[in-house]
């Protein structure tokens, strides 16, 4: 990780001390401010809500097809997510600022993920929310891909519980010019149990990554099915 990304952490360790970032005034100001053009403009549709555990560390797990699917998981969330992002935005200066204020932090897809698992598990232990992309990078044709292995294993590390969502549509949110329909599917929460003190095999994080992905495409076909019903 660079010495931008490092001193960024930095900063807002030092504002988190001081008492200016615990109240996440911007990321509930830019919630605020997308969450209008969503219902309004957008008529989203969301299914799930009340699967959504309101205390206690969780892991939010998604499809990933468009640039939106961030800001649309944090609108239709009631928690604040700290997402996991590439370490290539937190070098756009003022996209890093936003990042960091709204509690994102980084991982490089390029290198072990052994900073970026740490700081997972930091997050958790603070009974907060992470939100993970566990295909690691977007869809281009749109379909659910093959998950990468480290979101089972924080999951497995922590023993938080893991929440599915799946995203409809959410690639077309902006285009021709105007807001188009997008929706969202909240399933139940689940924990990975692991045995204590014995460590999981790749095969089995594997294994528990395919089933991650095939409760993810599961609620992208019903938000699909709640999208096609409107």
């Amino acid at each position: 990780m660079n010495d931008e990304i490092r001193s960024g952490a930095v900063d807002l360790e030092e504002r988190e001390r001081r008492g200016l970032a615990s109240a996440y005034w911007l990321y509930r100001l830019l919630r605020a401010l997308f969450r209008f053009p969503f219902k309004h403009f957008c008529h989203w549709r969301i299914s799930g809500l009340e699967n959504v555990p309101l205390d206690g560390p969780l892991i939010v797990v998604s499809n990933h097809v468009s640039n939106w699917d961030p800001v649309i998981l944090a609108c239709a969330l009631p928690r604040q997510l700290h997402f996991m992002a590439k370490v290539e935005l937190f070098k756009i200066p003022v996209l890093s600022y936003v990042m960091t204020a709204c509690g994102a932090y980084a991982v490089d897809r390029g290198k072990p993920g052994r900073q970026a698992l740490k700081k997972s598990l930091d997050i958790l232990a603070e009974d907060k929310v992470i939100c993970i992309f566990p295909e690691g990078t977007r869809s281009k044709t749109g379909e659910t891909g093959e998950a990468k292995a480290g979101t089972a294993m924080i999951a497995a590390k922590s023993q938080a519980y893991i929440l599915p969502v799946g995203l409809h549509n959410s690639r077309k949110v902006f285009s021709r010019g105007w807001f188009r329909p997008f929706s969202v599917s909240i399933g139940r929460p689940f924990r990975i149990e692991a045995a204590e003190g014995k460590r999981l095999s790749s095969q089995r994080l594997h294994e528990l990554s395919d089933e991650i992905m095939e409760e993810i495409t599961g609620l992208v076909n019903h938000a699909k099915e709640i999208l096609n019903k409107a």
